[in-house]
């Protein structure tokens, strides 16, 4: 899931979990509160360096309390490039509806 960051203090990270619609626009869906794992580092400090991310959790879950397993940072100009594409993707499909 797509998030950003709001707060990674002890053993948990706040979150608003993102979506990208079809004109490119960033949109809240929910705020979360996830557990972080308490036997890998690497995460948190993901976490802790990044504005936005990538998230896996355990069961991919998307309940509050789930446990997260996968953190890939996410700069913005990497989630702008992936807004970029989710536009051309909806403009390449009209134009293969419309052929």
């Amino acid at each position: 899931m797509l998030v950003k960051i709001n707060d990674t203090s002890g053993n948990n990270v706040k979150v608003t979990k993102l979506d990208i619609d079809d004109f490119g626009s960033v949109i809240p869906l929910r705020e979360l509160d996830l557990k972080l794992p308490q036997d890998d580092d690497s995460i948190s400090q993901t976490l802790r360096h990044s504005l936005y991310a990538i998230l896996f959790t355990k069961e991919d879950s998307e309940d509050d309390g789930s446990t997260v397993i996968l953190a890939k940072g996410v700069t913005t100009e990497e989630l702008n490039k992936e807004k970029e594409r989710t536009v051309q993707a909806v403009q390449d499909k009209e134009k293969y509806n419309k052929a």
